[in-house]
């Protein structure tokens, strides 16, 4: 995964959106590097955030009614320029069928520099009718710390290589955790500092991790939803875990905006 520093200026005159811009070299989002293709079916909660009809960011379904992404993800954006697609393996197939957002609730201490409590909660116009395609993740209790090498699965429809190619079809992969203390060590000498509503994940080795795209898509263990994909230094990098908002510890603000 990649930093990504916002910028604040939309050209809305030509019909232009600022992508994120990075302190690296690529220019786009994170994806799944070292999975597999998955269908919908398996991870029916998985969403797509679509700015001005264009694939933006990942999210998950807590409710019929409640979405989560990372709150980089509708930083400086117009409401009335999202909309969600559920339901798909496909990121294109359900352009036909655009879900309003009639709100976004961005964390109130939320830091565009460092994506310290980096996490949006999405309020649907209408309640979502779930079925086998379309449906909830459960969320963990306040605090919970993961253990080290616990395993946990990511999704996306993100690049399969560092400035690689995108899928088209959803893709996951396993990573294990890590602790914060050894992920801060990592990034020591980095921009991206590791603060306790960050937790990371990644492969010693490398080679598997989210990529160019994945951005606010989930991290679950036990089909519980424990973290959303957020910044990081490039893809799968043995020196850079992926760094993901701890949903654990943003609970209490989830539950006063939704009563989840």
């Amino acid at each position: 995964m990649k930093i990504f520093l916002f910028t604040t200026l939309v050209s809305l005159f030509v019909g232009l959106w600022a992508f994120p811009g990075q302190i690296d070299i690529a220019e786009d989002e994170p994806r799944i590097v070292g999975g597999e293709m998955v269908k919908i079916e398996q991870y029916p909660y998985i969403a797509q955030l679509y700015l001005n009809d264009e694939y933006w960011c990942g999210a998950s379904i807590i409710s019929p009614r409640w979405v989560l992404t990372v709150g980089h993800c509708t930083y400086m954006i117009d409401v009335n320029n999202l909309t969600l697609r559920v339901g798909a393996t496909e990121f294109n197939e359900t352009a036909y069928n655009r879900i309003i957002i009639s709100n976004t609730y961005l964390h109130p201490s939320y830091d565009d520099a460092t994506m310290d409590y980096d996490i949006s909660i999405l309020r649907l116009q209408k309640d979502l009718v779930f079925g086998n395609k379309v449906g909830s993740i459960a969320l963990p209790r306040p605090n919970v710390v993961l253990p080290a090498g616990t395993v946990a699965t990511i999704a996306g429809w993100g690049n399969l290589l560092y400035e690689g190619g995108a899928p088209i079809d959803l893709h996951s992969v396993n990573v294990p955790i890590i602790s914060n203390a050894d992920c801060a060590r990592s990034y020591a000498n980095s921009a991206v500092f590791i603060t306790d509503r960050f937790l990371c994940a990644g492969e010693k080795q490398g080679g598997k991790d989210a990529c160019d795209g994945d951005h606010g898509g989930p991290l679950v263990v036990n089909k519980t939803l424990y973290g959303l994909i957020s910044t990081g230094i490039r893809c799968a990098d043995p020196n850079y875990p992926g760094v993901y908002t701890s949903v654990s510890s943003v609970r209490s603000f989830i539950t006063s905006v939704t009563k989840l």
